[in-house]
């Protein structure tokens, strides 16, 4: 089900679903809210999120609460009342991390585990199955390339 450009997965977590319904300031000005994590006001909107004016930050407000993501109180202060999924990122707490960087850090695991199996084998001076240093390489690879992508992905500025 869609409402107002947002779509409704079978979790009911919401998630963007048009660039069109949200601007790359609009973006800059709701992570910021989420990362201040209390009511701002538009100036503090403006200076936190980077924008050029309060006018800009007052029409991204004003379409974050179109978009029922963000209330107003009665002080005139604003406040994020839902998180939503962004793409290629994962929200942890505050903080919006490249999913390609959680994805590294798993086989970065991984490696730390073969790594563990491995070091008794060579110490011992036993053999190790091919497969299992090919499985090694592989680990290796994919959390190098995982790691490189998410750090570049990192530097991109969120979009939905």
């Amino acid at each position: 089900m869609t409402i107002h450009g947002i779509s409704f997965t079978k979790t009911g977590r919401r998630n963007m679903e048009t660039k069109e319904e949200l601007s790359a300031t609009g973006m800059q000005t709701y992570i910021f809210l989420i990362k201040a994590g209390k009511p701002v006001g538009p100036r503090e909107v403006m200076r936190g999120a980077k924008l050029t004016s309060p006018s800009v930050a007052y029409r991204n407000l004003q379409k974050l609460i179109d978009m029922n993501l963000v209330q107003k109180d009665n002080f005139s202060n604003y406040i994020v009342i839902e998180k939503i999924g962004i793409k290629g990122y994962m929200w942890i707490g505050k903080n919006l991390i490249p999913r390609f960087i959680l994805f590294g850090l798993v086989f970065l695991a991984a490696l730390v585990i073969e790594i563990g199996i491995l070091v008794p084998h060579l110490l011992a001076g036993t053999s190790v199955e091919g497969s299992f240093w090919l499985l090694t390489i592989v680990t290796i690879i994919s959390a190098g390339m995982f790691l490189t992508e998410g750090i570049k992905w990192k530097k991109t500025k969120p979009s939905i």
